[in-house]
């Protein structure tokens, strides 16, 4: 991945002197900036990166000092144990460095406050320029999203495979677990959703939030990711434990409908809500208009689960090609079930490549 050129247009976007990104959980919420820190330099561990156009140095600790020689050896490297500020204030100072950039969304009023006290300096506060900048991908991102995807579908296949009524959404979700790690994945992207019957009208249900086992007619949705060097993958299937119902084939064909709605409007050049308007309103249309899915469609996604662009109520964000966003429509109905169905495709010149090939044609029977 080449690194210099993102880290060279971020300063040409951004017009300061040096951007610094920092991320330590001493003193503030862990992993705050992770993403953006091994976006530019491909470490993610902790530490700072104060990028300039002349060099790029990294301040870390010894926790990390071996991993940054691993991960980012071209850089030079700060030692900076417990006297973080101190040494940023003299890695700035010593190069002259006056009008500094952050990202506002990503750093705390105590950081800033500690920084803002360096002398002689600017601090330019912006929203999140480097996540702007990660919102279209080069082809080494798209590689890792696709075997990310790979590796989730081979997991969700052989849950497909294994799953019984009786087992309960716990195990299931241990499980599932357990298998992406098995096949590669180096964590789970999020905690997943497997949740059963009723409790699959959650949209964003835990299984600890009220852990039940299958029972025979249940709807079982599941929503997970799993995750290669560092890029994360977003796909929701629903099952149906035995036996289908009439009304549960029709839901399943609705969302379907839905998805597809959607698909067909994506196109470069375009907001993302007019993607989400055709899917929302296949589902306005049919019996179930008030369980529609009232959050955006979906969203982009790459280095974090949720990233720009929000596919509905964005704003005026385009579609570019080599942005990947997820499709999710979905209806919940309190008490009965749910279903979500979600795909992660690839913005072209030209429309879209559907990045998952797991079957979602028809309402697929498990356990039974």
């Amino acid at each position: 991945m080449d690194y210099a050129a993102r880290r060279a247009r971020l300063l040409k976007q951004t017009e300061v002197d040096a951007f610094l990104v920092f991320d330590l959980d001493r003193t503030m919420p862990s992993h705050m900036d992770q993403s953006n820190m091994q976006y530019l330099s491909g470490y993610d561990g902790e530490g700072a990166l104060l990028i300039t156009a002349d060099e790029t140095v990294i301040l870390t600790d010894s926790r990390y000092l071996e991993q940054t020689e691993r991960q980012a050896p071209e850089l030079p490297l700060i030692h900076a144990e417990s006297k973080y500020y101190d040494e940023i204030a003299q890695a700035i100072t010593t190069r002259g460095l006056q009008r500094l950039g952050f990202a506002g969304w990503r750093t705390t009023t105590h950081v800033l406050g500690r920084l803002a006290t360096i002398p002689g300096t600017e601090w330019i506060e912006f929203e999140d320029p480097v996540t702007e900048l990660r919102a279209v991908k080069d082809t080494d991102e798209i590689a890792a999203l696709k075997e990310a995807i790979r590796v989730a579908e081979a997991a969700l296949l052989h849950l497909q495979q294994t799953v019984q009524p009786g087992m309960n959404e716990i195990e299931l979700a241990a499980a599932l677990s357990s298998k992406l790690r098995a096949l590669g994945s180096s964590r789970v992207a999020f905690g997943p959703t497997v949740a059963s019957g009723p409790n699959s009208a959650l949209p964003h249900y835990r299984p600890s939030l009220n852990p039940r086992a299958l029972r025979q007619g249940d709807f079982l949705l599941i929503d997970f990711g799993g995750v290669i060097d560092g890029y994360v993958s977003d796909i929701t299937r629903t099952f149906v434990v035995g036996s289908s119902s009439d009304k549960q084939r029709e839901i399943y064909a609705l969302v379907l409908q839905s998805l597809q709605a959607g698909l067909d409007a994506i196109r470069p050049g375009i907001p993302g809500d007019i993607p989400h308007e055709a899917s929302k309103q296949v589902i306005l249309d049919s019996p179930y208009a008030e369980h529609i899915f009232l959050s955006p469609l979906g969203h982009g996604v790459g280095l974090e689960v949720h990233e720009l662009p929000k596919m509905g109520l964005n704003k005026g964000e385009l579609l570019k090609p080599g942005m990947v966003v997820t499709v999710e429509p979905g209806i919940y109905i309190p008490g009965f079930g749910g279903v979500r169905i979600e795909d992660t495709v690839l913005i072209t010149d030209d429309g879209y490549e559907n990045l998952v090939s797991y079957s979602k044609d028809s309402l697929i029977q498990v356990g039974g």
